[in-house]
């Protein structure tokens, strides 16, 4: 008689999903800003000017943390690489079309390596550290002290491999010290703290269902959110 491994069922936290939510509205906010100084309809410095570019740190940490945590939650007592390949394969051919798209086109800043790059990347390191949580903080620390003294270059190891790399590119995102983030991420989702889930108290379970359902569907929403929003400011520029 063939045994069979019984399924493992995994709570939601809602807390993991009301920040992934926050950062997705914030997302939305700073690319719509960003789209109306595309099409000249406001005059800012985004995306690299002062303030702007620690906004879009604040949301890109928001993202990297959950990543950490969300594997650590999932895959702590049972590696599961079938659920864990495809997720990461759907995020890699959506890095893929973003690439492609922005070379054709941006092509003088085609993105190479932005955040989905990036999430692809974390993850297949990150899940060697899933079940060593106090590992991953001290090494999640020590990737982000590299990065802020800047003793790795933020464009390491590209700038090694490649040379005729875009010198500005949209949506960058450097492995060091961003790394360290999705690292320290695995640690919180350790913790007895986020694993209490102590976000949930604070709202009725319709209010729940409705606060998660974006941090639930993160990939398709930042997929699609950017057409939507050229979109509608597009016709509204022929108005």
């Amino acid at each position: 008689m063939i045994k069979t491994q019984p399924k493992q069922n995994y709570t939601r936290i809602f807390t993991l999903d009301l920040t992934r939510t926050i950062a997705i509205v914030l997302m939305v906010i700073f690319h719509f800003i960003y789209d109306l100084k595309f099409f000249s309809l406001i005059n800012t410095d985004i995306p690299d000017g002062s303030g702007w570019q620690q906004f879009r740190w604040i949301i890109i940490s928001l993202f990297f943390l959950c990543l950490g945590a969300s594997l650590h939650l999932t895959y702590r007592h049972h590696f599961n690489f079938k659920k864990f390949s495809t997720r990461v394969l759907q995020i890699a051919v959506s890095a893929l079309v973003i690439s492609v798209g922005s070379f054709y086109f941006i092509n003088e800043n085609w993105i190479f390596f932005g955040v989905l790059h990036f999430l692809a990347f974390a993850s297949i390191v990150a899940i060697f550290l899933v079940k060593i949580p106090k590992v991953a903080l001290v090494a999640g620390i020590g990737l982000m002290l590299l990065g802020v003294l800047q003793i790795v270059p933020s464009r390491w190891p590209f700038y090694l491999f490649f040379s005729d790399l875009p010198g500005y590119t949209n949506d960058y995102v450097a492995i060091v010290p961003w790394l360290g983030m999705v690292f320290i991420g695995v640690f919180l989702g350790s913790t007895t703290w986020f694993q209490s889930d102590p976000c949930k108290r604070w709202f009725s379970e319709s209010t729940k269902r409705n606060i998660a359902f974006p941090g639930q569907h993160s990939l398709i929403i930042y997929l699609v959110h950017q057409p939507i929003l050229i979109g509608a400011i597009y016709l509204f520029t022929l108005m």
